[in-house]
């Protein structure tokens, strides 16, 4: 599943263009058949949970949301399923933190719609991450409040209304006071199985069931701002070592035009494309690695050749860097490097959706090419094709 199946009949492209960041938007059954996660599967992940009071899993109730009582917890550090049933039972709403490090589905969605906002130049400057949100029914969870993150909401079963701010309001996160929740102007949204609904981030929202219980999962979307990109550079640029000038320190207006002065020089100027031209490539390796086969990934290393089809790892996106005599590919966890000669099959391999070392251009022979190949399988951003793989890509 795509951020384009999540939005249709919206392209992602008018998506971005006319609501995201600005309205509310309501996509029904944009999520129709998808096999996401019920309540049963819900249960299931919170069994295999070990210390689930640490952070993890949060009751919510009347708008008042707590760390799970270490009652909850048996002996081995498991969830008493028990405790946790009487009170969903009693009108607690269960809230499942992480949600994309259990399951394999949310963990697929979090990084396709991560890569699909990026492949449309909306880089996040955290993770995309999935909460789970189980709600019985009559009950309010979270009392009005906005968040500092964009989110997607994905409703999984039962009903639940919502109300959502017409606008974003100003950027402060946290709870809406009762008086100025009482002065805003909202949309309200009726949410069934297989609807979406986006809430801009600072957008004030609240929701709560009626006669049936609630299953819904946010994908929380943390868009990057001027001073996430400030923060990637500025220890690098040069001058901010230099002391300040002690006739400044006394004056503000100084020390304004003196900070001002020097960010506009044109040794600045000069650095900073530089700089912002590793984000990207930084960004990219420090996305978690997805599990894929990758235990085993040295197993029949050397028998792949110049015509064994490769494809790129679950969730695995890279950037391909030029410095001097040399190119790099980074990827999630790591990065390979090499000479300039090998600037134009790490370009294609980061192009391609299959690659096979004969189709790598540039001018590398066989054996190189073929090396190159298996030293991105054993780095872990190609792997092995399996069967049925190729022609799934093909069509």
């Amino acid at each position: 599943m795509t951020l384009a199946d999540l939005l249709r009949p919206t392209t992602v492209t008018d998506f971005l263009d006319t609501v995201w960041a600005l309205d509310p938007c309501l996509f029904p059954g944009a999520a129709a058949g998808a096999s996401l996660l019920d309540l049963d599967g819900f249960e299931a992940m919170l069994g295999a949970l070990h210390h689930a009071h640490k952070g993890v899993l949060h009751l919510a109730r009347g708008g008042e949301r707590r760390c799970l009582p270490a009652v909850f917890i048996d002996a081995d550090g498991m969830l008493d399923l028990r405790q946790v049933r009487r009170a969903f039972e009693g009108g607690e709403t269960l809230y499942l933190t992480k949600a994309h490090r259990l399951s394999p589905p949310l963990a697929d969605l979090c990084r396709s719609v991560e890569l699909d906002l990026a492949d449309h130049g909306v880089p996040l400057r955290e993770p995309a991450g999935a909460h789970v949100f189980a709600t019985p029914r009559s009950a309010q969870g979270f009392a009005p409040h906005r968040d500092e993150h964009g989110s997607l909401v994905l409703h999984m079963e039962g009903r639940k209304s919502w109300m959502v701010e017409e606008r974003a309001g100003p950027p402060r996160p946290g709870a809406v006071p009762p008086r100025e929740w009482a002065r805003l102007r909202f949309r309200e949204f009726s949410l069934g199985p297989g609807d979406v609904l986006y809430i801009p981030q600072h957008c004030g929202h609240a929701a709560r069931t009626g006669a049936e219980r609630s299953l819904h999962v946010t994908l929380r979307l943390f868009p990057l701002r001027w001073r996430d990109v400030l923060d990637e550079v500025v220890a690098a640029l040069p001058g901010l070592d230099a002391h300040v000038p002690r006739a400044r320190t006394a004056d503000a207006a100084a020390l304004a035009s003196g900070l001002a002065e020097l960010l506009a020089s044109p040794d600045v100027r000069t650095a900073l494309p530089g700089l912002l031209g590793g984000v990207a490539a930084r960004r990219t390796t420090r996305r978690v690695v997805l599990p894929d086969g990758g235990l085993g990934r040295h197993d029949g290393l050397d028998d792949i050749d110049e015509n064994t089809w490769l494809v790129r790892a679950r969730g695995a996106d890279c950037h391909v860097t030029e410095d001097g005599g040399s190119a790099t590919i980074h990827f999630p966890g790591g990065a390979v490097r090499g000479p300039i000669d090998v600037l134009a099959a790490l370009e294609h391999v980061a192009k391609a959706p299959v690659v096979r070392a004969a189709d790598l251009p540039g001018a590398l022979g066989t054996d190189a090419v073929v090396d190159v190949v298996r030293k991105l399988v054993a780095d872990g951003l190609l792997r092995r094709a399996r069967a049925g793989e190729i022609e799934e890509v093909a069509r």
